[in-house]
């Protein structure tokens, strides 16, 4: 890595932009005849690394040299180049003298050692700019587009190897080809390297991303290293519908053959453990595996989706992607799980009734405590939901029109957190890179992350601050009674009447900082929102959201199904819709966005068409030609258990309920996927925490871990609380030894009721040999269950 101090200097270098009619020779064959400043310099310098990605370097600089990040203000860095430090940096007189040559070739030294060879292609650039005056003609190398060939994916076939070639169209209708002085990340190095120059070299079969930038400029294409192609013809593979068509598409043309498909067990335990967080009961699987309809499969992922706990698993999903996070919510203490519960419950009645997916999404972003109800009416809805509340777990928030709770925070939420989690929750893109600077691997600018915060600078959610006079005497009349009656000990823990509302007033509009001015509220890449005073700007930017033009809406939902039901998504990860991050299969991920908004946003018939695709329904056992595929969906993926899934799954194997310290109002028979609180208490609390459960307290799906981790081991071999279940007296160890079954018929059990499959010849005949050796029924039984729960193959989803 250049280190800050040197690539300052050798921006200074760099920062050339005179019109030299001497021809510097590339090492790609070419030669640049006129070295200009911005085309140029400024790129040659993102390329050595002096300005792409130091951020910190871009602000305070070093030893008085600063550089803007990416040259986006040629500018400031023309004249810091050249007119700084007494212009010492370059010598137009004598040229190799510039204190910019000098340092860069270790001729005089500086922190940074030598960067490069003097008389190499790179100090020729710098020293022809240098010696033709160094001057600079504003605008010379603003960029409009950038163009690279191959365009979509480079097809890396045999062991040879293909030249990128970067092409910019720059503002004076020119075009260059600029690959010299690109820089080339591939996402994967096992599939293929790319040199400093663009050559693409396979290694090993596969596909990865690789990413092209020029000065703040991004472009993406995939890189495809086919298998070698098997004898024969390519088999003929069955297709069930579009995703089919699309993934034995891209599979053809890499060489590699789709798995078969899973057999009923396989399929069955996969398919209820993505859409119920359970394990299908042993019943259900021999029921399974007896029923001979050939459409069987469809029929059990109808009655699945149709299941209460689908929605709750739903529920879940979009508690994290909205920021359910219990701790902020509003206080006092006691009652924040309860709206919690309300959040995730409001969720799960739009999943339950197949709710359009935009109307759900304009209903968040819209949301108001009162809902256009008149002071009176509000008021009589919240005390009845506070009573509710107070008594159980159930309330009548899911009735409410829309979900004033994504707004409701303990502490003032900056307008810019507004920004990054709802462009994170509803369109799949980061923008937290651009709050100080120019998106290093987008296109987002800080102008734009300021406008699009501002957008929110008018939600207002304050203690005793109400939207009408009317109703703030009725809420502080209802306040005061409350505190009336409460404990005197108990003061700041009384539940207060709040009210969320937009406060035309309260306007809460951020300047850039960059340029001091304020932006105008405007959509992320689209138009600026305008509205009449009085008028809500989050109603404009809902109706730009979910609108069937908006590029990120459509596809970043129907991308977070696709990765829930996959293990990894189209985009991945799937809230980095970005340049640099170009989906593994675009044009699946179109169609399914396409078929999703001409559905009229129907996530039950998305949620089918993935389901009954023979891509879902492939077994995970892979073949020879497709061991290797981590990304094209040639056989399912084995992919950890969410942390909810686990409880769930360990308790229906062990044939228990759990008992939620802290939830003591959930009654029994409640499934971890039914709680909202991201704030448990007891056992159930160490599990979550260590399979990944995310407190929900950022914008980032990286918040939930899916890593395995040797604690994860320890808990279920010998956490109290997992070996309690065993004992439990109601529970399967419990029942089976009790059940008037023979050996085969128990050994048969456990395994149905833990991997979801009756036992392999080698596999029953040992675990019949344990039980007869074993001291007593219970005893053998115990550790039979044990060891299966113990296994790779239950914690795994596969």
């Amino acid at each position: 890595m250049f280190s800050r101090r040197l690539c300052y200097v050798l921006a200074a270098c760099l920062i050339v932009n005179g019109v030299s009619r001497a021809d510097v020779d590339l090492p790609t064959g070419g030669k640049i005849r006129n070295v200009d400043f911005e085309r140029h310099i400024m790129g040659l310098l993102s390329k050595v690394g002096c300005n792409a990605g130091s951020c910190h370097g871009s602000f305070q600089g070093k030893n008085g040299f600063r550089l803007s990040l990416f040259g986006y203000e040629p500018a400031m860095d023309f004249a810091n180049l050249t007119r700084d430090n007494l212009g010492r940096r370059v010598n137009v007189v004598r040229p190799d003298e510039s204190l910019l040559l000098l340092k860069a070739t270790g001729a005089t030294y500086h922190d940074g050692g030598m960067r490069f060879g003097k008389d190499g292609w790179v100090y020729n650039t710098f020293r022809e700019w240098i010696k033709s005056g160094a001057k600079w003609d504003k605008g010379s190398g603003a960029i409009e587009k950038l163009e690279v060939s191959p365009a979509d994916f480079a097809l890396l076939a045999g062991a040879g190897s293909k030249q990128l070639v970067v092409t910019a169209t720059f503002a004076d209708g020119t075009k260059e080809d600029i690959t010299p002085f690109c820089d080339f990340k591939i996402s994967d190095d096992a599939i293929a390297h790319v040199s400093a120059f663009g050559l693409l070299t396979p290694r090993q079969p596969g596909d990865a991303g690789l990413t092209v930038l020029y000065r703040g400029s991004v472009k993406a294409i995939r890189v495809l290293v086919p298998s070698p192609a098997a004898p024969g013809a390519y088999p003929k593979v069955p297709e069930v519908n579009f995703i089919d068509t699309e993934v034995f598409a891209k599979l053809k043309m890499m060489n590699v053959a789709p798995s078969d498909l899973s057999s009923d067990e396989m399929f069955l335990r996969r398919v209820y453990i993505d859409t119920l967080a359970q394990l299908p009961p042993p019943e259900v699987v021999r029921a399974f595996l007896a029923d001979t309809d050939p459409k069987k499969r469809e029929k059990v992922i109808d009655q699945l989706l149709a299941d209460p706990l689908h929605a709750a698993v739903w529920a879940t999903k979009l508690s994290d992607i909205t920021g359910n996070n219990t701790t902020a919510l509003e206080q006092p203490n006691q009652t924040q799980p309860k709206r919690s519960q309300m959040w995730h419950d409001w969720l799960r009645k739009r999943v339950a009734e197949n709710a359009p997916y935009d109307q759900t999404v304009r209903d968040i972003l819209t949301a108001t405590s009162r809902d256009g109800r008149t002071p009176e009416e509000w008021l009589a809805a919240v005390k009845k939901i506070d009573e509710q509340s107070a008594k159980g777990l159930r309330t009548d928030y899911p009735d409410k029109k829309t979900l004033d709770l994504f707004w409701r925070r303990q502490q003032q939420v900056p307008i810019e957190q507004w920004g990054e989690k709802v462009a994170a929750a509803f369109l799949g893109v980061r923008l937290e890179c651009a709050q100080c600077h120019k998106h290093p691997t987008d296109r987002w600018t800080q102008e734009e992350y300021w406008a699009f915060a501002n957008v929110f600078a008018q939600v207002t959610f304050v203690n005793n601050r109400f939207s009408a006079p009317d109703l703030k005497k009725l809420a502080d009349a209802e306040n005061a009674a409350r505190r009336d009656a409460a404990p005197k000990a108990n003061n700041n823990q009384i539940l207060l009447v709040r009210e969320m509302f937009v406060d035309p007033t309260g306007n809460r509009m951020r300047p850039n900082p960059a340029t001091n001015s304020v932006p105008r509220p405007r959509t992320l890449g689209g138009p600026e929102i305008v509205v009449a005073r009085g008028e809500d700007p989050r109603v404009k930017l809902a109706e730009w959201v979910t609108s069937p033009d908006n590029p990120f809406f459509a596809r970043s939902f129907v991308n977070r199904v696709w990765a829930h039901y996959f293990g990894v998504g189209l985009v991945n990860p799937v809230d980095d819709f970005s340049l640099a991050n170009p989906p593994t299969n675009a044009r699946l991920l179109d169609a399914l966005a396409q078929d999703f908004i001409k559905s009229g946003y129907d996530i039950r018939k998305l949620e089918r068409t993935v389901l009954v695709s023979r891509t879902y329904q492939l077994s995970y056992a892979p073949n020879e030609s497709n061991k290797f595929d981590k990304n094209n969906f040639s056989h399912a993926y084995v992919r950890p258990l969410m942390a909810e899934q686990v409880v769930d799954v360990l308790n229906a194997a062990l044939g228990v309920e759990e008992r939620f310290t802290g939830q003591e109002e959930a009654p029994l028979g409640t499934k971890m996927v039914e709680l909202g609180s991201s704030r448990l208490n007891g056992s159930v609390a160490y599990a979550l925490r260590i399979f990944g459960r995310p407190p929900r307290t950022t914008a980032c799906d990286c918040e939930r871990a899916m890593e395995p981790a040797l604690p994860q081991t320890l808990f279920r071999m010998t956490d109290a609380a997992v070996l309690a279940k065993f004992t439990d007296r109601n529970g399967r160890v419990a029942q089976l030894a009790k059940a008037k079954m023979s050996d085969e018929e128990l050994v048969n059990e456990a395994f149905l009721a833990t991997l979801s499959r009756l036992p392999r010849a080698k596999e029953k005949a040992d675990a019949l040999e344990h039980l007869k050796t074993a001291k007593t029924r219970t005893e053998g039984i115990t550790d039979l269950i044990w060891a299966l729960v113990n296994t790779r193959e239950f914690i795994l989803n596969h």
